[in-house]
């Protein structure tokens, strides 16, 4: 999936990156930039609230599921081709950024030789990170799994562990939190509300503006949105989508909560410090 980055006013800059690649909206902001963003419920769940907590930083987003289909032009008039579900559109800028993820590929150690198995994004490895070779074990980008820093140091003691002692740990990547270091910041955990009724699990959705909370507003980053999954039934916590200032921060509480089975009754109950950004999820 791809997103747009482009000026309003011409001659302007024009970026093109994956959804995660967001933080890039910092530039937007010093651009005057509109962002034409991918539909990723995963992460554009709160895209309409993170749309308005950007405008006021020159930055809209909108037109969402765009797809990149050319480039032409030359040095300092880029015509950027995309569709959105009709024909084929144009926009016009001074330059253009794409960022479409990487791939791990053998080679990168000089192992292009030895025969492994790779997969979509990295080597083919079995849950306790066993590479096609038996005595060979891989972490990280070379897992190919998730492509994130916790995930590979999490994985890297998995391997080492199971290739030291045989293969006696598993590596869990259900519970696994992401943030977008936007401003204010994107993060998930767990399951969202398509994938969890994909799965055929019963849930419903209880979604919370995070304004009024008492740090956000003695520091000004009064803002937010909050997207909880719960269990038909029984109420545990399945996932947790928001756009907040410290959402890096909230949304390892979030993981908490989903690994140790809490209930909805369990998180309305916990006390928060007051003022701190934890009111939020109140």
């Amino acid at each position: 999936m791809t997103a747009l980055l482009y000026g309003r006013a011409a001659p302007s800059a024009t970026a093109h990156y994956d959804p995660r690649a967001l933080e890039l909206d910092g530039a937007g902001g010093v651009l005057h930039a509109k962002a034409v963003v991918a539909d990723d419920e995963a992460v554009f769940v709160t895209s309409a609230n993170l749309t308005e907590a950007t405008l006021d930083r020159n930055i809209e987003v909108g037109l969402l599921g765009a797809k990149v289909s050319g480039f032409a032009g030359e040095r300092g008039k880029v015509r950027t081709r995309f569709t959105k579900g009709g024909p084929e559109r144009e926009v016009r800028s001074e330059q253009s950024c794409l960022a479409i993820g990487r791939r791990w590929e053998p080679r990168t150690l000089g192992a292009e030789t030895l025969g492994f198995e790779t997969a979509r994004l990295g080597l083919k490895v079995t849950p306790h990170l066993r590479t096609s070779l038996p005595h060979v074990y891989a972490a990280g980008d070379a897992a190919g799994n998730m492509q994130l820093t916790p995930v590979a140091a999490y994985e890297g003691r998995i391997a080492a562990r199971n290739a030291l002692e045989g293969d006696r740990l598993v590596a869990d990547h259900s519970v696994v939190p992401q943030t977008i270091f936007t401003t204010p910041e994107v993060a998930r955990v767990g399951l969202t509300h398509q994938e969890a009724r994909a799965r055929g699990v019963n849930c419903h959705v209880s979604t919370h503006d995070m304004r009024g909370a008492s740090n956000g507003r003695a520091t000004g980053e009064d803002d937010g949105y909050l997207k909880l999954v719960f269990e038909g039934g029984s109420e545990r916590v399945l996932g947790v989508q928001m756009v907040s200032y410290a959402a890096a921060e909230l949304i390892q509480l979030c993981a908490l909560a989903i690994r140790s089975g809490a209930t909805a009754a369990t998180v309305a109950a916990q006390l928060s410090i007051h003022p701190s950004h934890s009111e939020r999820l109140r």
